[in-house]
């Protein structure tokens, strides 16, 4: 009975978390989705039934500097219509909630491009309206306290992956928020006849995500953080007799979460290398696969498991020296 397996790893993780209501879903993607399901719909069967069908309220506001154009698709393909809020270089709290009217559905907050602060402005400004707030924090793990502090603030349903900071299942998501929503996601959601009937969460995933963020909760930010940074500083100490290279450990820059996932950035001053470089790394044995960005190549200690950190260093001085 796969609806009583996800009800109850719900629940269970619900308690361990410390949120009113939790459902696993098949990835972040399709939590959004869900989300702007059970936004449409409630808890009605009936309207459950009728999705992409809509009438009523069934506009979501979402911010023009999210450019997550699945998370859009998934948001329309409930039968939802999207209003865009800014502009391409920047969203207001005041452009987010002027946006909002009688036909609004929710506000989609991206947590990333969009910051903590916003979001709480937002929460603040949709709350006395009856307006539910769906956040995107995919990628927002860790610090650890955002399972809890994200919905602490207000917002009816977040959503995180399940395969990144937690480390479980790939094809896993978690969403967390007040009981009501979440109730309405798992109406929606499979094995039940609804719109994301396709978006199947298999007994694997659902107890090897349990599995993972009990795991994930045993641990330390401040660990997690130590290791990262000595990884990444291998990497870079590994090209500082390569010629026409330089390395430095940096973090991301992300408003949300400033002090975490440092990363190795290594400088190329002579751009033509570095094609030739992601080349000959991808086709290493082991395959080796980084990101560029500009004249520059990141390497990201979040994708490693311990001791890989000394291969990739290894390659990337015998590939450069």
């Amino acid at each position: 009975d796969l609806n009583r397996l996800n009800e109850s790893a719900g629940e269970y993780l619900a308690r361990r978390i410390g949120v009113e209501a939790a459902f696993i879903s098949c990835g972040a993607a399709s939590g959004v989705q869900l989300s702007a399901a059970a936004c449409l719909t409630g808890t009605d069967r009936d309207r459950v039934a009728g999705l992409p069908e809509t009438d009523g309220k069934n506009e979501f506001v979402i911010s023009s500097v999210d450019r997550h154009t699945y998370i859009h698709q998934g948001i329309e393909l409930c039968g939802g219509t999207l209003v865009r809020a800014g502009t391409d270089d920047g969203v207001t709290t005041e452009d987010l909630l002027g946006a909002v009217t009688e036909r609004t559905a929710a506000v989609v907050h991206f947590l990333g491009k969009q910051t903590r602060e916003q979001l709480e402005e937002v929460i603040v400004g949709c709350d006395p309206l009856g307006v539910p707030v769906i956040v995107d924090a995919a990628a927002q793990l860790p610090p650890r306290s955002n399972l809890i502090e994200i919905v602490g603030l207000g917002a009816s349903l977040v959503n995180f992956s399940g395969g990144k900071g937690i480390g479980g299942p790939q094809s896993s998501g978690l969403v967390l928020g007040k009981k009501a929503f979440v109730d309405a996601v798992g109406l929606n959601a499979s094995p039940n006849s609804g719109i994301g009937r396709g978006m199947k969460v298999g007994k694997e995933e659902i107890l090897g995500l349990v599995t993972a963020v009990d795991r994930f909760l045993k641990g330390s930010d401040s660990d997690d953080r130590t290791s990262w940074e000595r990884q990444a500083s291998l990497v870079v100490q590994s090209v500082k007799d390569c010629d026409g290279v330089s390395g430095e450990v940096l973090r991301e820059g992300q408003p949300a979460a400033p002090d975490f996932a440092p990363r190795a950035y290594l400088t190329f001053t002579g751009p033509d290398r570095i094609p030739t470089t992601l080349k000959s790394l991808k086709k290493g044995d082991p395959s080796i696969v980084v990101r560029r960005s500009g004249d520059q190549i990141i390497v990201d200690p979040m994708t490693m498991r311990p001791g890989e950190e000394e291969i990739v260093a290894e390659r990337l001085k015998d590939i450069l020296t």
